[in-house]
């Protein structure tokens, strides 16, 4: 999980730099990202996730990278 927020600082900082047809794909790829962290996170605490929290919060995460928010800062802001 370290190389985590790298990625999704990259992505971040791609997506505004790219033509507006590849923001879908950056999109893409931040949710891809933050399902994949949360996944390992409740599979670490032996916990169920559900498909619907994890759409939830990770359409938020990328909503949040959308207004320049950093990783932690998307991450606090929709886990609360």
């Amino acid at each position: 999980m370290p190389r985590l927020p790298g990625v999704i600082a990259f992505a971040a900082i791609a997506s505004i730099t790219v033509f507006p047809a590849r923001a879908g794909m950056v999109d893409n790829i931040i949710f891809s990202k933050c399902s994949s962290a949360m996944r390992k996170e409740y599979e670490k605490a032996d916990k169920q996730l559900l498909l619907s929290h994890l759409n939830a919060t990770c359409n938020c995460v990328v909503k949040e990278m959308k207004h320049n928010k950093g990783v932690e800062q998307a991450k606090t802001f929709c886990t609360k």
